[in-house]
Formats: C-alpha cells, sequence, structure tokens
C-alpha cells in the first residue's frame, strides 16, 4: 500500500513504531513551514523533547520522546530529502493545510495498493477503479 501522510510528527512516531514502512509513504503533507534542512530539524528537536501544543492531535506525537533523538532526526533528513514532505505553507502561509478535516481523524490516507500485494489486493483495487470510472458520468451527473 501507498500512504499519504498528514502530520509530520504522528508520521515519524508511526513510522519509528513500524505501524507504516518508510518505504510505504508517498508524501507526508505537514503545517511546518521550515524552509531548509536545519530548520526542519529544529522542528523535530521540539517534537521529540516538547510535542506540539498545537497539534490538532496532540497524541501523534506523545510517544515521539520514547525514541532516540538521532533516529528521529535520521528518518526526518531521509524524508526531507526524498522529497516526501510537503509543507503547503512555503507556498502560502495563509493555506495552513490543504485539508484540515483529514488530518483530525486520520493520520494515514491509503491511495492504493502497491506491486508487492498479493494479486487479489491487486485485482480488487482494479475492479474498483474500473467501477469508479463506470460511474463516473453517473456521479458528474448528480453535481
Amino acid at each position: 500500500m501507498m500512504f499519504i501522510g498528514t502530520s509530520l510528527g504522528g508520521c515519524l512516531q508511526s513510522i519509528l513504531a513500524g505501524e507504516v514502512s518508510e518505504d510505504d509513504v508517498l508524501c507526508i503533507i505537514s503545517r511546518t513551514a521550515a524552509k531548509d534542512l536545519d530548520g526542519l530539524m529544529r522542528v523535530v528537536e521540539q517534537y521529540c523533547g516538547n510535542g506540539n501544543m498545537f497539534a490538532t492531535n496532540p497524541n501523534n506525537y506523545s510517544k515521539l520522546r520514547d525514541f532516540p533523538l538521532e533516529e528521529v532526526k535520521d528518518l526526518a533528513w531521509r524524508l526531507y530529502l526524498s522529497g516526501k514532505i510537503h509543507q503547503p505553507r512555503m507556498i502560502n502561509d495563509e493555506v495552513g493545510f490543504v485539508h484540515p478535516e483529514l488530518s483530525r481523524y486520520n493520520l494515514w490516507l491509503e491511495i492504493a495498493p502497491s506491486p508487492n500485494d498479493t494479486p487479489a489486493v491487486v485485482n480488487a483495487y482494479n475492479q474498483y477503479k474500473m467501477l469508479v470510472e463506470l460511474t463516473k458520468d453517473e456521479l458528474d451527473s448528480q453535481y
């Protein structure tokens, strides 16, 4: 499966806890506005020390300090350098976040099965996509 994350600190915690594989992360949409890697590392240090009192879901940060700081920073570094951390506020500070309601209820958004999934999962997903296409005109006409 491939995932889009909705919280930098929450996703770092989730990946380190083994809930989602780093390889399965397409991107993480973050409310951060770190201008460079050093700025991002300062944000990560704050998350590991004090959590994030401004977070939609502060529990996403509660166990982050249980992991060694260098391990958390290494993960954030890899995600940043691979282009997987998207910061909409760097484009327009008034935007803040693309879909705030998604982050309130979902840390991860599953987007598609990965190529290494079982054939049955891939087949089911392909059938789902076909149904979406078949009903697309019907849905468009309702709006």
